[in-house]
């Protein structure tokens, strides 16, 4: 994997998190991951953790409201805000940066989630990390689940997506081309119009191929949901991992919906522990 730090996106975080992360490969002291009981917190931690664990660096984790109350700690906090170092600790917090440069060679600001930072984190702690690696495309999920796709292009997605798929971590890939989908992220679709244009897709030449995707396309183009910039995503730019058969987006609806049947503290756990032990959901 290629280092992401250097990237320019993440400048504005380089030097805290790069300090953070030899303060703790060099002193190895125990140390505890704690966040919200939510989906963020819960992206967040699981990178982390599978960095210590292939490093053998011992931890705890914890989902919880409050503060920290141990010597040696990251947290995730859900506000935008700057990401610091604390007197015993880090503080990872969603930071607005420069993303992908417009047309007019001005940089377009995005939001750089506590996800993305936690994966950075987590490749300065332990670059070799085989579950980590297994993760890689998760560091998508924190703006995928931010609101900034919701209302105007997001230009740090598109840039970290962009990286993802350069390097051979990622697929990005039509809707029909995806083995396994979530239907409900497609509320303006019945699922038979899905499925059948999966069953036209493979054997469709590149104009049918178009009015495939216009058919699916067309009746979402005068609604206010999803957003025109989350459509193209949910259509167009389908991102798999290797040897997936369901899409990101489709996987982190899933995740969601364990906070509809569980327990705050318990649905977060759930999420971490499929993360960290298979790297999907």
């Amino acid at each position: 994997m290629e280092s992401l730090i250097e990237q320019d996106i993440f400048s504005p975080v380089r030097d805290t998190i790069q300090f953070f992360a030899n303060e703790v490969i060099s002193s190895r002291k125990p140390i505890l991951l704690v966040s919200k009981p939510n989906l963020e917190g819960s992206l967040s931690l699981a990178p982390i953790e599978a960095a210590l664990l292939d490093a053998r660096i011992p931890y705890k984790r914890r989902f919880s409201k409050s503060n920290p109350d141990y010597t040696h700690f990251i947290q995730i906090k859900d506000d935008i805000a700057s990401t610091k170092k604390e007197p015993s600790g880090l503080s990872l917090s969603t930071t607005i940066v420069d993303g992908l440069r417009g047309r007019f060679g001005d940089f377009r600001k995005g939001p750089l989630s506590a996800v993305a930072q936690a994966h950075v984190l987590a490749m300065e702690i332990n670059h070799q990390s085989l579950r980590l690696r297994r993760m890689r495309p998760w560091l998508l999920s924190g703006n995928w689940i931010n609101e900034a796709l919701d209302t105007t292009y997001d230009p740090v997605y598109s840039s970290l997506r962009d990286h993802l798929s350069a390097e051979g971590s990622i697929r990005v890939i039509p809707v029909p081309e995806v083995p396994n989908l979530y239907f409900k992220n497609y509320p303006w679709l019945e699922n038979s119009e899905i499925e059948e244009a999966t069953r036209e897709w493979g054997n469709s030449e590149l104009e049918k191929r178009e009015k495939i995707m216009e058919r699916l396309v067309s009746p979402v183009l005068n609604s206010r949901f999803p957003s025109t910039s989350r459509s193209e995503e949910l259509l167009w730019h389908c991102v798999l991992g290797s040897g997936w058969e369901t899409d990101l987006a489709s996987q982190i609806s899933l995740a969601l919906t364990n906070w509809e049947n569980n327990k705050p503290i318990n649905a977060a756990s759930i999420v971490a522990d499929s993360l960290v032990s298979t790297g999907q959901i």
